[in-house]
């Protein structure tokens, strides 16, 4: 018995499926309507809350336009923004970000290469930072796993989904201050490792926390510089010593006793990850 050839898509539906088209489309999707919720939230809030609402409330839109593009571009469920363990994955993430950053200051005060020097009251200006830093966990888990790791995987597998996406996500920050190679290398580590997140679980929530608390306890608690961003932290802080191990300009993000970190927390997740059978292959006939 012969069976009819499967009817064509339209062309339009076809380029709207392409990998690419969809990866710039939900990118652009998610930084459009961060820049409009921003410029809507300032023109709204009172003066006393623009330093704080508009970041949140853009974090929330790009959560919700990233769920809306799932639902009716992609015509499925956004699983990967279940609520199912959110709030547990997301706690954990935030507490993995912050204990990762807290022992290699721990390495580097046994070491004397971070001085204490005292501390800063504790203000809405320290505050702020947290509401900047979950805005941009967000938004570049949103992308960075949601779009770009996602969707390549589906056509490519695991492994170079992993593999692209960490060298976009390096790309992505080479304008940092005094990012030299072993900053780039880290930050591209860094993209594998939160890939490494995602897969574990396969939802946004545990990198997303990962992402927030990393960022904000580096800068805002130890007031090391943020990828080349300088920070004002509750405890003043300073590193001194060689580059390779406390990051100079950049940061401890280009130190190496965080490549060790990221290698080391991250090769354990990819592990789980492979235990649970989260770790794809490619698809064979559909990488075009």
């Amino acid at each position: 018995m012969i069976h009819p050839a499967p009817a064509r898509q339209p062309l339009g539906r076809r380029l709207l499926n392409f990998p690419l088209t969809r990866i710039v489309l939900a990118s652009l999707l998610a930084v459009a309507t961060a820049f409009i919720m921003f410029a809507l939230a300032k023109a709204v809030a009172v003066k006393e809350a623009r330093i704080i609402w508009p970041q949140l409330l853009a974090a929330v839109a790009v959560l919700a336009a990233y769920w809306g593009y799932v639902r009716v571009v992609e015509k499925r469920p956004a699983t990967e923004l279940s609520r199912f363990r959110a709030l547990p994955e997301l706690g954990i993430g935030l507490l993995i970000g912050a204990a990762m950053v807290a022992a290699e200051i721990a390495v580097l005060y046994a070491l004397g290469n971070y001085q204490i020097t005292g501390t800063n009251a504790w203000t809405i200006a320290l505050a702020q930072p947290l509401a900047v830093m979950v805005f941009v966990g967000v938004i570049e888990e949103v992308i960075g796993r949601g779009v770009i790791f996602r969707i390549t995987e589906e056509s490519l597998g695991s492994w170079a989904a992993v593999v692209i996406s960490a060298l976009i996500f390096g790309l992505a920050h080479l304008p940092g201050e005094g990012a030299g190679i072993l900053a780039i290398f880290n930050t591209v580590v860094a993209g594998a490792f939160f890939a490494a997140a995602y897969m574990l679980t396969r939802r946004l929530w545990l990198c997303i926390g990962i992402h927030i608390a990393w960022n904000y306890t580096l800068g805002s608690v130890f007031s090391i510089a943020v990828s080349g961003n300088e920070s004002k932290g509750f405890l003043i802080g300073k590193l001194s010593g060689p580059e390779w191990l406390t990051g100079g300009t950049y940061g401890l993000e280009a130190s190496l006793l965080t490549l060790l970190t990221l290698v080391l927390a991250g090769g354990v997740m990819f592990q789980m990850a492979h235990a649970r059978g989260n770790v794809l292959a490619r698809k064979r006939g559909r990488a075009a």
